[in-house]
């Protein structure tokens, strides 16, 4: 399992080589760029071909992979459009994360509008998710469902993904303490594990969330992709950043 630092929040103010040389330091091998956020890393989809290339090689002279960009399209909309336009924005962010040779971008399920059947948005975001698994058919990028906001709940992210049938689609786990009160952070894990290709974390130092316990199972399946942590602004942040590496590591090695 290998740590990756997702710039939303602690490092949302990094520009590009800050962000890579603090999680260098403090023990992270990736990175995740929150995109769509005007994060101070610049990784967006308006960055030329030349721009793209420069982020890669920075990115890989440092040792640091990117280990996900993280889009804020999502596909709850009852009108058709709107969805649309964010399964469109979605593809450019297949395009970008192959160029800056990611293999991952996030999308969102994400909220059950009022007054419309739960089953109606699933199937939509399913939808979605099989266009852009066809899209990134030609790219080395998978796209991936959070389990975050209403889709927290395992059912609905898995049913989505399901209807979606497609090999470039998976799951990431959220790591959200509602799991716990919806029959444990086991069964939310054994019922998405097979489509389980990136994580998110948050803070590990509140018992809301029993990080030893998930630890424990993707060290049982042998996971050995990414964990990106999404910590709370800090008016330190490299000495944040160092605490929560070094209690990720305590959590795993006692998992």
């Amino acid at each position: 399992m290998k740590l990756s630092l997702l710039s939303f929040n602690i490092a949302k103010d990094m520009e590009l080589p800050k962000m890579l040389s603090a999680a260098k330091a403090k023990g992270f091998e990736g990175v995740e760029f929150r995109a769509d956020a005007k994060h101070k890393h610049g990784v967006e989809l308006d960055r030329t071909a030349a721009e793209r290339k420069a982020i890669r090689h920075c990115c890989e002279d440092m040792g640091i992979a990117i280990a996900c960009v993280g889009t804020g399209t999502r596909y709850e909309s009852p009108d058709e459009k709107v969805r649309r336009e964010n399964i469109d924005r979605a593809k450019r962010f297949v395009e970008l994360a192959h160029d800056l040779g990611c293999g991952r971008i996030r999308v969102f399920g994400n909220a059950f509008p009022k007054g419309i059947e739960k089953d109606d948005v699933v199937n939509w975001v399913g939808e979605a998710l099989r266009e852009l698994g066809q899209f990134a058919e030609k790219t080395t990028v998978d796209v991936l469902l959070e389990m975050h906001g209403d889709f927290y709940y395992w059912e609905y992210c898995l049913k989505a993904v399901q209807l979606a049938n497609h090999p470039k689609i998976g799951i990431i786990p959220n790591c959200d303490p509602r799991e716990v009160e919806t029959g444990g952070v086991r069964q939310s894990y054994e019922a998405v594990k097979s489509y389980v290709r990136h994580v998110h974390m948050h803070e590990m130092d509140e018992p809301s969330y029993p990080y030893k316990e998930f630890f424990g199972l993707l060290k049982r399946d042998g996971y050995k992709g990414y964990l990106s942590a999404e910590i709370k602004e800090s008016s330190d942040p490299e000495r944040v950043m160092g605490l929560y590496s070094a209690l990720f590591r305590e959590l795993v090695a006692q998992a």
